[in-house]
């Protein structure tokens, strides 16, 4: 668990366990990609270091030392784990937020122990932690200056994390995780046999329902990305957005099959976020994608990451 890792390794990790992301990350310059891939796998190490443990300790004590790590790098001093001085050399190169780890790491936690009901705002600080969390502290590698937009990549990061709940309902279930609120589901929490088809519907509508806001809060801010990194973002959006699509299509049915993005339709996607003129525009918002917003620079204040 604690093996260095060097630029092609890292690159391993995003192309074995996100291919979307991986996709995109290659419109990168090489620069920025290896420094993107890094932070992904010090974020898989974080994720596979709960999943994989045998017993609910060990996963508690791996959350213990990645925190203690972070703690340590906030205070100048040496992380113990090889996989925390990933993260140490990327925040001395790009100042990235502290806070922002600690808020993953804490979604980490979270899993240790499913509550008995999982509602609405549960989802909301769930999806900023593990996914909102990671998509400002992509900011300062793919060259934000405006902090003022933070919350547009937290938006982005959830509405992606959205997606990834609808797709992965079965895998979940049989974790003993469901992320659809029981306010969505008339109630619906894992139990003694497979979750109910309709209840499972039901959820993946209005979850996907919130993600369309969250998408347009996100792609409005990726003006204020640095030139060279607007197509790879953008790219990304678009591709787990198109797993929605076909979610959707299917009348959201998600418990025998994995929707996935076709790499023709990955390139189709590709080519669409090319043909935005002048690197796009900031699009008026809409209610849904206000309140998406509003969410984020929410979530963003109680985390401690100023914006």
């Amino acid at each position: 668990m604690l093996s260095a890792v060097s630029g092609p390794a890292a690159g391993e990790s995003i192309r074995r366990h996100s291919r979307s992301f991986s996709f995109a990350s290659r419109l990168l310059p090489a620069a920025k990609r290896a420094d993107v891939e890094r932070l992904y796998a010090w974020c898989r190490w974080c994720d596979d270091g709960v999943d994989a443990a045998a017993t609910p300790q060990e996963a508690g004590e791996f959350v213990d030392l990645a925190t203690e790590d972070i703690h340590r790098i906030a205070a100048g001093e040496s992380p113990v784990a090889v996989e925390s001085r990933w993260l140490a050399e990327l925040i001395g190169r790009h100042d990235l937020p502290l806070a922002a780890a600690t808020a993953l790491l804490e979604g980490m936690r979270s899993d240790l122990t499913p509550a008995a009901g999982f509602h609405e705002a549960d989802l909301w600080l769930y999806c900023f932690r593990v996914a909102g969390a990671v998509g400002v502290l992509m900011c300062p590698i793919l060259g934000l200056d405006d902090r003022s937009l933070l919350p547009h990549a937290a938006a982005l990061g959830m509405g992606m994390q959205l997606t990834n709940i609808a797709r992965d309902v079965a895998e979940d279930w049989r974790r003993g995780r469901c992320y659809l609120p029981v306010e969505w589901t008339d109630g619906l929490r894992p139990g003694g046999g497979p979750p109910d088809r309709e209840r499972v519907r039901q959820g993946v509508r209005t979850i996907l329902e919130m993600a369309d806001g969250h998408y347009a809060a996100g792609e409005a801010g990726i003006t204020g990305l640095d030139a060279d990194s607007r197509l790879a973002v953008r790219a990304a959006a678009r591709i787990y957005d198109a797993i929605g699509t076909r979610i959707r299509r299917r009348g959201f049915e998600v418990l025998d099959e994995r929707a996935r993005v076709s790499t023709l339709g990955k390139l189709g996607l590709f080519v669409g976020a090319m043909l935005v003129p002048g690197g796009g525009r900031r699009r008026r918002l809409d209610d849904s994608a206000r309140r998406s917003l509003a969410t984020a620079e929410r979530l963003l204040e109680q985390h401690g990451v100023s914006s």
